[in-house]
């Protein structure tokens, strides 16, 4: 068999087997006009880059500014995966009560809640870096 053959009959059967797939009883008739789909101005992050945003910024915290931690506990809780997103949440909370109170129990409780988040992210995306 030429090659020619060879391949229009592979195209043959493949048409078949697409034509058999339909539930409809008669294909769908194309579109007069066709309209260009719409288009955003900016595209979005990725699920997965929306997540690691807020284990990246635990990663540089520096352990001297609670409001850097509430910053990356706030991009932690904007995560879709429930153990980050609750992780973040608990850093916001540790970093309001350290800025209400500050002092050395305050400072263990924003690196023990930053912990949690990075462990959360390990949990779900491995080791890091999570850039």
């Amino acid at each position: 068999m030429t090659r020619t053959r060879h391949y229009a009959a592979v195209l043959a059967l493949a048409a078949a087997v697409l034509a058999g797939c339909s539930s409809d009883p008669e294909p769908a008739a194309a579109p007069a006009t066709s309209t260009p789909a719409p288009t955003t101005a900016a595209a979005s992050p990725s699920p997965s880059a929306n997540n690691k945003r807020g284990c990246a910024a635990v990663t540089k915290l520096d352990g001297k500014d609670p409001t850097a931690y509430r910053d990356a506990g706030a991009l932690a809780a904007e995560s879709t995966v429930a153990g980050i997103k609750q992780a973040g949440l608990d850093l916001i909370n540790a970093a309001n009560d350290a800025s209400a109170d500050p002092g050395v129990d305050a400072n263990l409780a924003l690196d023990r809640a930053a912990l949690k988040v990075a462990q959360a992210c390990a949990d779900e995306f491995g080791d890091g870096p999570w850039d």
